[in-house]
């Protein structure tokens, strides 16, 4: 898939008008899940899902395995399955505007040599895997981790 990136004012203008489509993904490994940090908002600096926006003609299962490869460089895992779907406000978004999400939210099992290779992205400030929720987790964080641990 060719992916064409949307001019910032474009982009500024869609996001103070329409929700945007995005997947985050619980990646799992036995009873660890991992966390990243974003260098961007929303959720700028806190602990997160990985994931991201899903594009035009991009299937949710492709925006998955992109954001798996992109973000986290997993090109294998043992299974991807959907948990839920969330809406989410933010006050600071994505250029300091408000930002209205519907995320899809997908579980991802991997196997101990599937993490073998993982790094992360310049939109990862840091990864760790935890085996419990941090404290001061955003509700959504709380309500997707809660269903896998």
């Amino acid at each position: 898939m060719k992916r064409d990136f949307i001019p910032e004012n474009l982009y500024q203008e869609i996001i103070s008008r329409l929700p945007i489509a995005t997947v985050d993904l619980v990646v799992k490994m036995k009873e660890s899940f991992l966390l990243v940090k974003r260098l961007e908002g929303p959720a700028k600096n806190q602990w997160w899902f990985p994931g991201g926006r899903v594009l035009f003609n991009e299937s949710l299962e492709g925006a998955v395995k992109r954001k798996l490869k992109g973000e986290l460089n997993i090109r294998n895992y043992k299974k991807i399955k959907f948990l839920g779907v969330n809406e989410l406000h933010f006050k600071k978004g994505i250029f300091n505007r408000p930002v209205h999400t519907i995320t899809i939210v997908f579980l991802v099992e991997l196997n101990k040599k599937d993490c073998l290779n993982i790094r992360a992205d310049q939109t990862i400030l840091k990864f760790n895997w935890f085996n419990n929720i941090p404290p001061n987790s955003h509700s959504h964080i709380k309500k997707f981790l809660k269903l896998v641990i």
